[in-house]
């Protein structure tokens, strides 16, 4: 049998499955996929990191679209994002991609204390506190802590509303994160019926699943862009690939500090990446 070690060190084994929907969450159609996925198989060997397996599919893949040579993976463009105002931002944008209504985040007051909140969401007659976690560090899992908290800020809003300090009727919370969530922390949220959005976790309703199949691109994806541009951007509340590309050019040459020429390739790389979608 062979098996692959996790960043953690953790040995498990390979699934080539895992493989075909990496190269799919890359755009590439699936026959690309299905082909690069056999070919992985044939030169994996016994304790391969997963981390080499990652390096051989985009090989691979720029192969088929040279633009990907230009990006970075989508998971490490998220991990990359500032946690606020940009992840914050971003999360918004992927529940209104699921369906849902959302308000940006405030301050409300609870019976006991004041909460800061990363957002509201809406839909049907459900009312979610919506909280964002992100990591900079994408093998980090967001633990049982963070539900806790969560938890306990629904619970005092709730009150908070029923004394009329605030008029948010919450019914339920999500939380919104860039990593795996733990064992603990999705035993308890699924007690408590809080819902999460972790990476490729639950199915439907994963951060990767919904980014991919919408195509929520973060800026971060842009290997030519310096993290003081990707600031810029972000300053100005542009941190997705779509939001970009329909930015006029002298407007990202504006806020990119860049030539009129520069602005164009830039912009020119975003629309290849965005021209790729995952088939499925």
């Amino acid at each position: 049998m062979i098996r692959v070690r996790k960043a953690d060190g953790r040995l498990e084994p390979y699934d080539g499955s895992k493989v075909l929907r990496t190269a799919l969450y890359l755009g590439l159609d699936r026959a690309d996929a299905e082909r690069i996925e056999r070919e992985v198989s044939e030169r994996v060997y016994d304790g391969i990191p997963t981390s080499e397996i990652l390096t051989m599919i985009r090989e691979l893949a720029e192969e088929v679209r040279p633009e990907l040579s230009h990006s970075r993976d989508i998971r490490e463009a998220i991990s990359a994002m500032r946690p606020k105002p940009d992840f914050e931002d971003y999360a918004r944008m992927v529940l209104r991609e699921a369906g849902y209504l959302v308000e940006p985040g405030r301050v409300l007051e609870g019976r006991c204390v004041s909460h800061e909140i990363d957002g509201i969401a809406f839909k049907g007659d459900e009312v979610f506190v919506v909280e964002v976690k992100h990591h900079f560090n994408h093998h980090t899992y967001t633990g049982l802590g963070t539900i806790l908290e969560l938890w306990a800020a629904l619970e005092d809003l709730k009150e908070g509303y029923r004394l009329g300090f605030h008029p948010y009727a919450f019914t339920s919370a999500i939380l919104v994160c860039n990593t795996k969530i733990s064992q603990h922390a999705e035993q308890y949220a699924r007690c408590k019926g809080i819902m999460y959005m972790g990476w490729r976790y639950p199915r439907a309703f994963s951060l990767s699943d919904i980014v991919s199949s919408k195509r929520i691109y973060p800026i971060t994806m842009l290997k030519e862009l310096p993290t003081e541009k990707i600031t810029k951007l972000g300053d100005r509340g542009i941190v997705t690939l779509n939001q970009l590309i329909r930015l006029r050019v002298d407007e990202v040459a504006e806020m990119l500090g860049v030539s009129i020429e520069e602005a164009e390739r830039v912009r020119e790389i975003a629309e290849k990446i965005l021209s790729g979608s995952r088939q499925s």
